[in-house]
């Protein structure tokens, strides 16, 4: 028992060392905590809202995600990539800030303009100012709450998005109870509130470490980071339009009810698929510092997937129906199987998350781009096709399908690198 202590405690004094471990685990750990609280606060609302309401503030908020995403402009993996060795970091960040903001009122108000042919069972939200302000306010503070993250990631302090993540998912849990009773928009403003919270958390954190406001656009910068940056957006793009258009196409064709089913299911999935996304993101933010220790860093991840990944994905798939009955028999009944097919995923998922991660840091920008036309394509594809005749259990056998074909495209990629010269002996 001393001896596995002493060995324990070795370990525990060796993580502690490694900035890259560190990193990984607190994302993890952060991403644990939202999805943790998630879980608690989606329970709390299940109970509060008829399923058919949830299912559309799920699709409502599945969007504004989606929106809010795509308004990065891939400045998130770019302040990653190019923050560490930049000696103009606060232009870099005032850049990212103003034209982040900027996109993602632009895309909110646009989207809420085009509901009504988009998706009419969301179409209240134009009918009412209030609705659009507020989906347009919430969805830029999302928008710059996650680019936040990006800085202090580059920075090699994951443990700041851990500790505002725990606040703001605090605050959401906390909310539900003092609201009761609500609408759509109800769910929706209070997950906005907890995001507008984590957004003010992040400015205090970054200004205290020197951080200096500047309204003005630095060309010169983005002429250099240009490049990178368009074909990173372009790949974050394809690689979200799964998760956020799932959630339109199960609702318009199986209706709401099945969407509150999906996005609960899919919401713990996502937590099980953090493991790999915080090994993979710490491969970024490590091998941006040092490219040439790149394959070390990618043998680390390798081995930390391994540890917790595949435990977590066979309890998940072992008790998916144990867990969904904390939202009620219904979702048990409804979402169960394909809580088990996301499960089954979670390797090919963690293989696809490693290989964008060495392709931004080699610059291998085709390759990353292609990978994620293969998976949105495939996944969004056999979904719409599938998806009347079978059900939600469609999406998660084109899961499946998408990740499985992406990675084999990726290897390919990978293989033309010629990964070993690239990234030496690590």
């Amino acid at each position: 028992m001393v001896a596995l202590y002493a060995t324990a405690m070795c370990y525990l004094h060796a993580a502690r060392k490694s900035s890259f471990l560190m990193n990984a685990m607190y994302l993890m750990l952060s991403t644990f905590v939202v999805a943790g609280l998630g879980f608690i606060f989606w329970v709390v609302i299940a109970r509060s809202y008829p399923s058919a309401t949830i299912g559309l503030a799920a699709t409502l908020l599945s969007i504004s995600g989606l929106l809010s995403m795509l308004s990065l402009a891939g400045f998130d993996t770019t302040f990653i990539r190019f923050l560490p060795k930049s000696t103009r970091r606060n232009d870099h960040i005032n850049n990212g800030l103003i034209l982040v903001a900027l996109l993602s009122g632009i895309l909110s108000a646009g989207f809420v303009l085009l509901l009504p042919f988009i998706s009419p069972s969301l179409a209240f939200v134009l009918h009412n100012p209030w609705y659009f302000v507020g989906f347009t306010f919430f969805t830029i503070a999302t928008s710059l709450n996650v680019l936040t993250n990006a800085i202090f990631l580059a920075q090699k302090r994951a443990r700041d998005i851990f500790i505002i993540n725990l606040l703001f998912s605090a605050l959401k849990l906390a909310l539900p109870f003092i609201i009761a009773k609500g609408t759509v928009m109800t769910i929706f403003v209070i997950v906005g509130i907890s995001q507008l919270l984590g957004l003010v958390l992040s400015l205090i954190v970054i200004k205290a470490r020197g951080y200096i406001f500047s309204p003005k656009v630095h060309m010169d910068i983005l002429r250099v980071t240009r490049k990178y940056s368009f074909s990173v957006y372009a790949s974050s793009i394809l690689n979200l339009l799964p998760p956020a258009i799932l959630p339109l196409i199960v609702v318009h064709q199986l209706g709401p009810e099945n969407a509150a089913y999906y996005y609960v299911v899919f919401t713990i999935a996502s937590a099980l698929y953090t493991i790999a996304y915080a090994s993979t993101q710490s491969v970024l933010a490590e091998g941006s510092y040092d490219e040439a220790a790149l394959k070390t860093h990618v043998l680390k991840a390798v081995k930390l997937i391994g540890a917790l990944l595949v435990p977590a994905a066979i309890l998940i798939f072992a008790f998916s129906g144990f867990i969904l009955r904390f939202f009620g028999t219904e979702y048990a009944a409804g979402g169960s199987a394909l809580l088990r097919l996301f499960s089954i995923s979670a390797l090919t998922v963690a293989l696809c998350s490693a290989m964008g991660a060495i392709f931004k840091v080699i610059h291998n920008l085709r390759g990353v781009v292609v990978m994620n036309v293969v998976y949105a394509g495939v996944i969004l594809g056999l979904s719409y096709a599938f998806v009347p005749h079978f059900g939600i259990m469609a999406v998660g056998w084109a899961w499946i399908a998408g990740t499985i074909l992406a990675t084999t495209v990726g290897f390919v990629f990978l293989k033309q690198s010629n990964m070993n010269h690239v990234v030496g002996e690590g």
